[in-house]
């Protein structure tokens, strides 16, 4: 499994994207969490890369929760899928159904009235299909198998754990450090886990306390502009890398 980071910085950034990525499935491409100037952040990651990205191919959207870093490009993406892709199609979005029960009051204000004839309004369901994923489920997503369990953090969020042939990512969403949550990440091969600075993140000195071995399988996101921060063995990810997933077995 490959997963290409198209953003790595946090809700202040200024020189970066946010946090979020890109996986190849069976369906499209599978998008973990969808932040503002999405079309610029997959064309940078495109080039970096080497991959052939566009937006019109995402098939499904994972989102982890609905701070604007995460969520901006989330009216870009159903335009585009609806306008610009022929034929066109709604993606799948992904995320707790408390969090799907609020996407439109986000949305709405600058979508509802593109899509019916006069005096109609539109909803979440014309431009996306929503997917409510409950912790302790496994859901198949493009040929993926993804899970997911709740995050600590301002409002709801959920962390992911991905599996596709016997390879497994495990994603941590915003959360405060939780013991209970890094046990249920670490069960991945590969654990991306964000590293801010702000109240209800988690620090750089709390994932320090972890043991080596799972340090050095812990790959950083959403850090600050300018964090100074050893490059081992929590080594930050870089914004149009390729992380490539291989299992522990």
């Amino acid at each position: 499994m490959e997963v290409l980071i198209t953003g790595i910085g946090d809700a202040f950034t200024a020189r970066y994207f946010g946090s979020s990525g890109l996986i190849r499935s069976d369906r499209g491409l599978v998008a973990i969490d969808c932040p503002g100037a999405v079309m610029a952040m997959y064309r940078q990651a495109a080039e970096v890369s080497g991959w052939a990205v566009d937006a019109t191919d995402v098939a499904d959207i994972l989102l982890t929760h609905l701070h604007g870093d995460h969520s901006d490009g989330l009216e870009t993406l159903g335009f585009a899928n609806r306008y610009l892709r022929q034929p066109p199609r709604r993606p799948r979005l992904h995320a707790l159904p408390e969090v799907l029960d609020r996407v439109w009051e986000k949305l709405g204000p600058a979508m509802d009235g593109a899509t019916k004839s006069a005096g109609e309004t539109s909803t979440l369901s014309d431009y996306f299909e929503p997917c409510p994923i409950e912790p302790g489920e496994i859901r198949d997503v493009g040929g993926l198998s993804v899970q997911c369990r709740r995050g600590v953090h301002s409002l709801p969020c959920m962390a992911l754990r991905i599996e596709r042939e016997g390879c497994s990512l495990a994603w941590s969403g915003d959360t405060e450090f939780v013991p209970e949550l890094i046990d249920w990440l670490a069960e991945a091969d590969v654990v991306v886990h964000e590293c801010g600075e702000q109240f209800k993140h988690t620090r750089y000195a709390d994932l320090a306390t972890l043991p080596l071995d799972l340090q050095g399988r812990i790959r950083l996101i959403h850090l600050p502009d300018g964090a100074d921060v050893p490059l081992a063995p929590l080594r930050p990810l870089l914004q149009g890398e390729v992380l490539e997933i291989q299992s522990r077995d």
